[in-house]
């Protein structure tokens, strides 16, 4: 085999510029909320993001006589300005070493060498599902309310508190004798609250993500039970591979979707701590369709060549080792995933 030039390598074919793009185009939707599309996507020039707030409200347009000045509003609507808020950087190391290179065959042929590119897209893969689980992860916090650092301990920012606004709770009383139809009922208190505070925004749906344990308090519904079993005998239990093992079932106005999602992070000291995206025995209902409420924000990575630039969701920068020894690649994410409206967000509790 002819002598393998790192950096002639990272020059040519890994540079900056091109692992940055690649890596930008492959297709991953890890997890649920990446998959769905909630959260749209936004690159800034900076790292801070500024949030403009505006109590907008539709009023009615009174009629006035053909060629006369059209009325003007009689208030403009509020605004309020946000203090900037930073996005914040997740950074990571790999390293591809010489040696992983040295006399590997690629799978399936006798002698036929691995080519640097093969091992390069097998780490570039890797990169991308760890920075894709880390937004996943940031996001199910932000819709949580707080969203915490990776060792669930440093509190990084509170939603509620960066917009002023509150959380709101909708509690299912599963066990109210009096009521006709108590699902219909929180549905129904679900909706209207959604429908009030939209103040503008538009919603096209509601979605309840549902830990396991609050979709067994559902099950215990005979009504809610045997709707999901006609549902399931249909064909529309079925798992949809796209949506990572998830089942989603429409029921008086909301569309309920099981879900006991988690990651986990491991500490220097090797103990490891789980996350769970849903609390147990709860459930998180959002609004879909919205313009502006679920956003994330993506700042340009601190690369010279990356100054005054619109944000990128992923950056990868290659580095030849000391003594030519293998090819370090620096990812790096400097985002927010930021729920400008989290009033929508509605913490959804069941009565033991």
């Amino acid at each position: 085999m002819p002598q393998l030039d790192l950096n002639t390598l990272v020059g040519e074919r890994f540079s900056t510029l091109q692992l940055t793009m690649g890596i930008n185009k492959r297709s991953n939707e890890y997890g649920l909320l990446n998959g769905m599309g909630l959260f749209s996507e936004k690159g800034i020039p900076e790292r801070f993001v500024k949030i403009e707030t505006r109590n907008q409200t539709l009023n009615i347009i009174p009629t006035s006589a053909v060629g006369t000045p059209a009325p003007a509003a009689d208030d403009p609507d509020g605004r309020e300005v946000i203090p900037p808020i930073p996005t914040f950087r997740h950074a990571k190391m790999h390293t591809l070493l010489a040696e992983d290179l040295q006399g590997v065959r690629a799978f399936g042929t006798d002698d036929m060498p691995e080519y640097p590119d093969m091992k390069m897209m097998e780490m570039l893969d890797k990169i991308q599902r760890e920075h894709m689980q880390t937004r996943e992860f940031l996001r199910w916090q932000a819709l949580k309310g707080n969203v915490y650092d990776a060792d669930g301990a440093r509190l990084l920012y509170n939603v509620y508190t960066l917009m002023g606004e509150s959380q709101q709770t909708i509690d299912w009383d599963l066990t109210d004798d009096t009521a006709v139809d108590p699902i219909l009922d929180g549905n129904d208190e679900l909706l209207d609250y959604l429908e009030d505070q939209a103040l503008g925004e538009t919603i096209t749906g509601i979605v309840k993500f549902c830990s396991p344990g609050y979709w067994s308090a559902m099950m215990k519904n005979k009504a809610f039970r045997e709707a999901y079993k006609y549902f399931s005998e249909q064909g529309g239990g079925e798992i949809n591979p796209n949506r990572h093992l998830v089942r989603q079932f429409h029921y008086k106005g909301v569309t309920y979707i099981r879900h006991r999602g988690s990651c986990s992070y491991k500490k220097r000291d090797g103990t490891v701590v789980t996350h769970t995206f849903i609390p147990a025995n709860e459930a998180i209902a959002v609004p879909m369709g919205t313009y502006e409420c679920f956003k994330t924000f993506f700042g340009p990575a601190e690369f010279l060549e990356t100054v005054n630039t619109e944000g990128l969701p992923l950056y990868v920068k290659p580095d030849v080792m000391k003594l030519d020894m293998g090819i370090e690649l620096h990812s790096f994410s400097h985002q927010l995933n930021l729920v400008t409206k989290p009033r929508l967000v509605v913490k959804c509790t069941i009565t033991p």
